[in-house]
């Protein structure tokens, strides 16, 4: 008979030992995926603003940024591929964006000042666009971080609930080692 109480496999005549090594190493996994893909989701994302911010930046190896950004999504396919598919879209989305925004930029600064404030319009759509992709990329990393967040919660309140069990179980024993 399996309990809802405790991590899937485990039983309730399993010891109180088993039952938390079965938490804590499911915790452990957890925190150990998000961790990992949150921390790379993030990384790759403050490398790409921070190239588009400091021409110094750019000089990054694009082989090694790609490397990293395929496991992000390889990571993010493994934990749901919907979550993996939104994200390339909006990846997709943002690089359109900036390759849009650098040919316009190339224009208006080819321009003479004459036709400048008629270039300026589609420089500020293009800006603007940039502007939104970029931000729903944040968005959905920090809803992605949210949403770890709640589950880091939620398998530290387990855990939590654990522990008191084991405290409430160690007073009953000291109680019969005493002979109370």
């Amino acid at each position: 008979m399996t309990s809802t109480r405790w991590p899937r496999g485990s039983r309730l005549n399993d010891g109180p030992v088993t039952r938390v090594r079965h938490a804590i190493r499911a915790g452990v996994a957890i925190i150990a995926v998000l961790s990992t893909s949150a921390s790379a989701g993030l990384a790759q994302e403050e490398r790409s603003f921070a190239q588009e911010r400091n021409p110094a930046a750019q000089e990054r190896n694009p082989a090694a940024d790609e490397e990293r950004d395929r496991a992000f999504i390889e990571a993010l396919r493994r934990e749901d591929p919907d979550t993996a598919a939104r994200y390339t879209d909006l990846r997709e989305a943002r690089r359109a964006a900036i390759a849009e925004l650098q040919k316009v930029q190339t224009r208006y600064a080819a321009a003479g000042p004459q036709l400048r404030p008629v270039m300026l319009p589609q420089l500020k759509d293009a800006q603007r666009r940039y502007a939104e992709t970029s931000l729903a990329v944040l968005d959905f990393l920090d809803a992605r971080d949210r949403r770890a967040l709640a589950r880091y919660e939620e398998e530290t309140g387990r855990i939590k609930a654990l522990l008191e069990e084991h405290t409430r179980t160690r007073a009953d024993l000291e109680k019969i080692r005493r002979g109370e």
